[in-house]
This record gives structure tokens, sequence and C-alpha cells, in this order.
């Protein structure tokens, strides 16, 4: 029996009204129409595309970036009893084809995957095998160049998405600015009038920026934090090491509070978060890694300790709180002196085109093929990690290279004490090599022997994908430990060209480079003019991602700026810091020790302004005392310096 949308929502959901714009969108794709919704964090994104699996013949496909919310809304809606799965890296090979089975028999109604997993032969071969009726991107402002959180691997989903047919598609996402929303639209075959969109912010969440200086701003946390209904409650940090600071000074002011950041292993971030989900944490201090994908509903409080870096991370982050519908609060503790921090960040993604160039030498150089180790050549080449992603990006996008796969160059060995090892069960061809990387991986100088698989040509005369798998088989069966390093990102060579084309294609990456460079401190710029605006604070958020003016807020009522809260047209800062004599002293001391690390003035910059470039963290030199030495100063200052030393 056919029935609507609403009596859908009731049966499955237990819901008996739709929030703004969730109607309209599930009726568009409902008609087969292709639809970009920009719809506000908390707004009900997920219901768009789980309502239609039950209105509509087929599966419907999520391809999210976020593990997390793949792993939170499958429990979820598998609690419901609504017949769903997962296809990502976090499953083990037994799960994977058990779950690719599910699928295959037309079991499921709902698959989650992630943009790199979709892309994977034996998924797209299962889903070619059955209807689909919706695909949804969500996050899809990652799509484009000129998005606040550009990813490459999103670059393929277009025409993925075509060769799978689906009957409609929904790219999804919480903030757009006009030209990320043309990239979208223009991408997913999206019609201008089936962009749908609703104003960034909610009437529920009060939005107000505290200006003070740095020394105050302990207090100024721990005052919001004490005020009624103010918990649970997510403060966001600018780096790893003050969300741990943070954390511990509120716990001695008897809040219950954990830090959260990528620097913390897999296994203690679940645990903090799943605490904080079920009520047994009230504060969460974390970096911007923190809150995407998190399904918590009652979070009452979001406190920017230091300066976004966007309007996009400000008001998104923000959206965290008051999902729930209830009266939620968004604080920013603005302050003058994390302008330079967030400034030297942006300057230190600066690149040389000679660092290009010795990119693309690297990669033309190859033959046919290429083979990438991202670790090393962000560390050889002082690449920061984002940065070389969207370089490889763009060169896909000038049809030079084409991604095929990863693979991993080396491989260690151990025993597992108990357990038995047969050599006679795996290949006769390939024992011999087994024999002499367990040899030596169990050697004295077990801790730095790793075996280089592109040596098993010569040494064994066996193909290295073949003695990969054979190895990955071993690794599966449990019988022995192994461990592979070294990853590597493998392209086609699509086109040769000559010496004055690879200048040419150089010098327009340096370009965009710049350009995406100038981006940054726009963003910047425009988060420092809503802190000081005395102009509604919502209404300048939909100001900024384009809201038709007929559809933006007069003044929301209850903003710093509608409240008339005082604000100096400056954020409050102490003084810029001065490079003394006892700095020059200092760094003279350094460079005789570390002179050698730092031996250019761009290693040198960042160094001393606290940049965690992976060459600083390879060399473990953000360990060194006098790392940050001048994180107060400016780059341009701190540079024309080291120019000046070496």
């Amino acid at each position: 029996m056919i029935i609507s949308p609403l009596e859908a929502l009731e049966k499955h959901f237990g819901l008996t009204e739709f929030r703004p714009a969730q109607l309209e969108v599930i009726e568009n794709l409902l008609a087969g129409k292709n639809t970009l919704a920009t719809l506000p964090t908390g707004s009900g994104k997920s219901l768009t595309f789980q309502l239609p699996a039950f209105l509509l013949p087929g599966t419907v496909i999520v391809v999210s970036p976020l593990l997390s919310l793949i792993r939170d809304q499958v429990q979820k809606l598998d609690s419901q009893g609504i017949a769903v799965s997962q296809i990502d890296s976090t499953l083990t090979d037994k799960q994977r084809i058990e779950n690719l089975a599910s699928i295959a028999d037309g079991e499921v109604k709902l698959v989650y995957t992630s943009p790199e997993t979709l892309a994977s032969k034996d998924l797209l071969d299962v889903l070619k095998s059955i209807q689909i009726s919706v695909i949804a991107i969500d996050e899809a402002h990652c799509y484009s160049e000129w998005g606040h959180s550009f990813r490459p691997s999103y670059l393929s989903l277009p025409l993925l998405c075509r060769s799978l047919k689906p009957h409609a598609l929904l790219a999804l996402t919480a903030t757009a600015t006009r030209k990320v929303a043309s990239d979208i639209r223009k991408a997913f075959k999206v019609k201008v009038a089936e962009h749908i969109a609703i104003s960034p912010t909610r009437d529920n969440l009060s939005y107000h920026v505290l200006p003070c200086l740095s020394e105050v701003r302990d207090n100024q946390l721990v005052s919001l934090l004490s005020k009624p209904n103010h918990l649970p409650a997510v403060v966001y940090a600018m780096r790893q090491e003050q969300c741990e600071e943070i954390a511990g000074k509120l716990s001695k002011q008897g809040f219950n509070a954990r830090s959260y950041h990528a620097g913390m292993s897999n296994d203690p971030r679940k645990k903090v978060q799943d605490a904080f989900i079920n009520d047994e944490v009230d504060v969460i201090v974390a970096t911007i890694a923190f809150g995407m994908g998190v399904d918590k509903s009652n979070i009452r409080s979001i406190i920017h300790y230091h300066l976004p870096k966007s309007p996009e991370g400000w008001l998104q982050e923000s959206g965290r709180a008051g999902r729930d519908g209830l009266d939620a609060h968004a604080y920013l503790l603005a302050c003058g002196d994390d302008i330079i921090p967030l400034t030297n960040f942006i300057r230190a993604r600066e690149l040389k085109e000679s660092t290009i160039r010795s990119l693309l030498d690297t990669i033309s150089s190859q033959g046919k093929t290429a083979a990438i180790q991202p670790y090393k050549t962000r560390v050889d080449l002082e690449i920061l990690s984002s940065t070389l992603d969207v370089l490889l990006a763009k060169l896909e996008l000038t049809k030079l290279i084409r991604y095929s796969h990863t693979s991993w160059r080396y491989v260690t060995m151990w025993q597992i004490f108990g357990r038995s090892f047969d050599l006679n069960d795996y290949p006769k061809s390939h024992r011999k090599a087994l024999e002499y990387i367990i040899k030596n991986s169990e050697g004295p100088k077990q801790e730095y022997y790793r075996y280089d698989l592109e040596q098993s040509r010569e040494d064994f005369n066996i193909a290295p994908e073949k003695l990969y798998q054979t190895l990955e088989d071993i690794k599966q069966s449990g019988e022995y430990r192994v461990r592979f390093s070294g990853w590597r990102k493998h392209y086609k060579i699509l086109k040769n060209v000559s010496k004055d084309e690879l200048r040419e294609i150089s010098q327009k990456l340096y370009e965009y480079h710049q350009q995406q460079l100038a981006d940054g401190e726009e963003r910047l710029k425009e988060v420092l003019r809503i802190a000081t605006t005395k102009a509604c604070i919502p209404a300048q958020f939909e100001k900024w991602f384009s809201v038709p003016p007929a559809k933006r807020n007069k003044a929301c009522g209850k903003c710093s700026s509608c409240l008339e809260e005082f604000r100096p047209r400056k954020l409050p800062r102490k003084k810029e810091t001065e490079i003394n004599e006892q700095h020059l002293e200092e760094i003279q001391a350094l460079l005789v020790k570390k002179g050698r690390r730092l031996n250019t003035p761009q290693k040198l910059t960042r160094f001393l302004c606290g940049i965690p470039t992976p060459y600083n963290r390879h060399f473990y030199l953000y360990k060194h005392p006098s790392f940050g030495l001048l994180e107060d100063c400016s780059y341009d200052e701190v540079l024309a310096q080291s120019i000046a030393l070496l």
C-alpha cells in the first residue's frame, strides 16, 4: 500500500510533523529531482534521505566522510529495526564480505559508506547489480575547492554517482557560499530551482561575543559554564595541547571535563565521545576534530575559547548546540591575541613555485605510472598534509594523472607468543622471502628493520603485489604479527608533457595555491568583522552565506548586537611581542645545535612560530623547548629575522 511521507514519518520514526524544508526535499527526491539542500546543523538533514528509503523501491546510498557519523547512525537505525548496513575501512574482511552479500541480496534499505570506499571495485560491482533509489552526499561542501574543508576524495563522486543511475541524488550541507553552491550544483546536475536553502542560523540559538584579554579568558569560561542550563557544553580551542590544559583547569574548578583532539589514539577518543553522548561527561574541550556527526541533541552551550578560522567553522560548530529545539547559547571569547597565530597558520602554508615543480618532476620522471609516499613527500618538500592532497587533486583535474590504488612499501614481522606458524601453508615460491623477512625482523636490530617490498622482484623473483597479498593473508590469519609502513598512492600518467608544459602547470598550481591562501585570510577577516559589528550577528551570517535579502533576519533580538552589549571596534589584545636580544641569543644557540635541521628561513620561521608541520613532527622538533619561541610575533617579521640570521 502506498503511504504518504507524513504517514511514513509517524510509522517509522514516531514523529507527527516535519521540520522546515524537510518535506520539500523529500518530495523532490520522490519526484526524481536531483536536489541540493542547504540546511543548518540540527535541522534534521538525515531524515531527508532516510524517509525516502521507505517510500521508493531500491536502496538508499549515503556517502559521508565521517566514520563516527556512519557508526552512530547505523547503530541507531539498526536498533529501530531498520535494515541498514555499512561498508567502510573500519570493517574486518569477514564483516565486509557479509555486508556486501546482504546488500547484493536486496535485504538492505540504507547503505552507509565513505567517498574513498565508494570507489572500491567490490562495492561498485554490488551496487551496479541492484536498484538505487537515492544517493545522498553528506557534507557536500567538501566537493568545492573554495569550500572551507575541500576534500579531494569528493572529486570522483559525480562520475561514480552517475554510473550507479539512482532515481535521484541529494547533496547536503549546513553551509554554502554562492560560489560553493554553484560548484555543487554543476557537479551533481542540480537545477538552480532545486536548491532548497533555509537560514543557516536557528531561532533557539543565541550568539554572544565577549571581547576579552587572554589573561581573563579562563575566568570568563568558568563564569559561562557555571550559569544555569549551560551544560552539557563543548569548548573549542585552537591546539591540542591547549585542550589538555583547559580541560585540566576546568576539572580543578569542579567541572566534569575531558579533552578531545586528533593527537589522541582512537580508543581513548571514542571513550570520551561516548561518555559525553551518554551524559557521563559535562564538558568536552576539543579542537575542531570533535563534533561533526556527533549525535547529541541536548548540548546547551558551545564556547569558542579562541577565534574560529572562518565564518563556516564558527557557524557549524555553534550549530551543534540546541539541536533538541530548546534554548541554547553560542559564545565567542574574542581576544585579539588569536589573530597572529591564526594568520601565521595561513602564512605557514605558503610554498615556493620551485617546491611545486619538484613535486611535478618527481611524478613525471617515473614513466607511465607514478607512486607517491605522502608522508615522505610532505617531510622532504615541507608541504602540509592538506596542501599536498589539494595539489594532487588539482593534477587529476588537469588530466595529467589519475589515481589507481594504494599500497605499502615496507613490512616487518614478529612471532606471536604461543602461536604456531607453518610456512608450508603458503606458496612454495614465497617461502624463501618469508624466511628472510622473519629472520631479519627478529634479529638484533629488529626495531630498525623493515623489508622493502620493491626489492622482492630482484631478490626473490616475486612481484611486489603478490608478496604483499601473501603477507596480508598472514596478517589476517593472526598467525604472525605483520606491520606494514610507507603508505603510497599510485597514479597513472595520462599524458607526457614537455619541460615547458611542466613549468606552465607548476605556475598555474602556484597561482591557485596563492589564491587559496588569500581566501583563508579573507575568511579570517570576516570572522573579525562579524565579531566587532553592531549589526545582528545571525543576519551577518546570512549575508555571508548569500541568503536572499527577503529571507534574512532583520534582527534576532537576542544576540550581542541586538542586546547592545558593549563591544569595542577592535578586539582587545596585549602589546605585540618584539624580537629582542634575548630571543636572538636563544635562536643563535638553537642554530648551533639544530642548524642542520633548521637550515632554511622557512624551516626556522615555522619552528619559531610554533607551526606543527610534518617536518617538525618527523624530526620531533615540536618537542624542543624553543619551539614556538616567537609564536606571538607576525610570520613576516620572524621570516625577515630568519633570513637575516641564515
